[in-house]
Parts: structure tokens; C-alpha cells; sequence
């Protein structure tokens, strides 16, 4: 026998399965807001080249590694190229007994574009001093004397849990070669 609840109640059944598809699409793409708002800020320095901050008067960050605290003259100048999380040091020094006019170039690897073309002459035991706060960049050094370049990657591996402080020294003689200082730390 027919009874009007039963109509009642299929077509309410039928209205919740229609609803269902519905309702999970709502759901996938509030989750896909959520997740973009928090994930996509994380990496959008990864997209394309950082800014650059060059500073005239540097102040020197005092956890420079022990080898090399007063050892060398403080940098003339210091050039930070912004990005998340901490930063890899890297000093050029003049090591030789005269004025030293050195050029450098940092280039991004993701869009191989050029960020930063600086020209320095540095004295007897000058330094001069670039911060990465990420990594993905070559940085060559050319002595303008020699023509002598050098390059130093800076490379993912080197924003792991480790301290980390580079140098790049050009010689007496011109020629340029690069030394990394690590030290082992856990996470």
C-alpha cells in the first residue's frame, strides 16, 4: 500500500546523493584556497631574482667564525641578496700588498638573470662582503688586473642545519680560489 512518507523520504534521499558531489567540490576547493595561502608566500622567492640591499657603513654579523674574526680588514662594503631563512656569508679579500679593483657578478640560476655587477678596489687586506638568504646563485670574481675570474655556487646544500662562512681570496699573483668554513650541528 502507498504511503506518503515513503515519497517524502526518497526524494530526501535523492536531494542528499545530489548534494553530495556538490558538497565535495566546495570542500576540494576551499582546501585548495587554504593550502595556496599559506604555501604559494613560502615560494615566491623562488619565481624569480630577490632584491638586492647594498650598504655603504656595514655592520658585521659577530657569529663570523673564529678563523677569521680580526684577521682581515672589515668590509668596505656589504651586499645582501634577500630570500627566506638564514644566510651564507661569503668575504672576497684582497690578500695581496697593493690596491686590488676587483669586479663582481652574482647571477640568479632560476632566471638566469644578473642581480648585481659591482666594481671595488680594495686595499692591502681589504674585504668585501655578500650575505645570500637563499640559495640558487653564481657568484664570479674577476680581478681587473689579470682578467683572472672565479666562480663560487651558491647551492641548496649549503643552507642545511651547518654554519657555514666562505672565502674568496685573490693572491698577490692574481689568481683566485675559494675556501668554505662549516661547522656540524644538528637540526
Amino acid at each position: 500500500m502507498y504511503q506518503p512518507e515513503d515519497r517524502y523520504t526518497q526524494a530526501n534521499i535523492s536531494r542528499s546523493v545530489n548534494i553530495r558531489p556538490l558538497l565535495a567540490v566546495v570542500l576540494i576547493v576551499i582546501a585548495g584556497v587554504v593550502a595556496s595561502v599559506f604555501l604559494f608566500p613560502t615560494l615566491s622567492y623562488l619565481g624569480g631574482p630577490p632584491d638586492v640591499t647594498t650598504a655603504d657603513t656595514p655592520t658585521i654579523d659577530p657569529s663570523v667564525p673564529a678563523p677569521y674574526q680580526g684577521t682581515k680588514a672589515e668590509p668596505t662594503t656589504v651586499i645582501q641578496i634577500d630570500g627566506a631563512g638564514e644566510g651564507v656569508p661569503v668575504q672576497i679579500w684582497n690578500d695581496s700588498p697593493t690596491n686590488r679593483t676587483v669586479t663582481l657578478e652574482v647571477m640568479h640560476n632560476g632566471s638566469r638573470s644578473s642581480l648585481v655587477t659591482h666594481t671595488e678596489t680594495l686595499p692591502p687586506n681589504g674585504t668585501l662582503r655578500l650575505e645570500f638568504r637563499s640559495p640558487g646563485f653564481l657568484l664570479e670574481v674577476t680581478d681587473e688586473s689579470t682578467q683572472t675570474t672565479g666562480t663560487y655556487a651558491v647551492t641548496a646544500d649549503q643552507f642545511d642545519c651547518n654554519s657555514r662562512f666562505a672565502e674568496i681570496r685573490i693572491g698577490g699573483d692574481g689568481n683566485i680560489d675559494s675556501q668554505t668554513v662549516a661547522t656540524s650541528m644538528g637540526c
